[in-house]
């Protein structure tokens, strides 16, 4: 009887740790990639601004603190982007790309009907 019940305890505690790992791995966001140009949020979207020519403007509004953004190619998606770290701007490491093509490797995040993508790498996107 004794056996039977240290068996069944042990298969019990094997399912549960099985169901943890499970649950922890699908919490776990998902990397995705995203490619397109780097732009400062407040002129692409007051005017339309981006490219090269507008690369220096892009920097120095990214300097004062206006998020840096991609527009995301094919879809022309203003993707907003987030440091993975609490308390830092992403701008630092999206400033060299303003006005020129990226990919991006983050993850998503979401709450309330938001969306922003936490970065993890950016790198010069190949030239189509």
């Amino acid at each position: 009887m004794h056996d039977a019940l240290r068996s069944g305890l042990r298969d019990s505690i094997v399912v549960v740790l099985a169901l943890g790992a499970f649950v922890a791995r699908a919490a776990e966001p998902q990397t995705v990639t995203v490619t397109g140009e780097i732009v400062d949020s407040a002129c692409y979207i007051k005017s339309g601004a981006r490219g090269e020519s507008h690369r220096t403007c892009a920097q120095k509004c990214g300097d004062v603190g206006i998020p840096l953004a991609l527009v995301e190619d094919g879809t022309g998606t203003v993707i907003w982007i987030a440091s993975v770290d609490d308390m830092e701007t992403p701008n630092a490491k999206l400033r060299p790309f303003a006005g020129r093509r990226v990919t991006i490797e983050g993850s998503w995040a979401e709450r309330g009907g938001a969306k922003i993508l936490l970065l993890r790498s950016v790198k010069a996107a190949p030239t189509s």
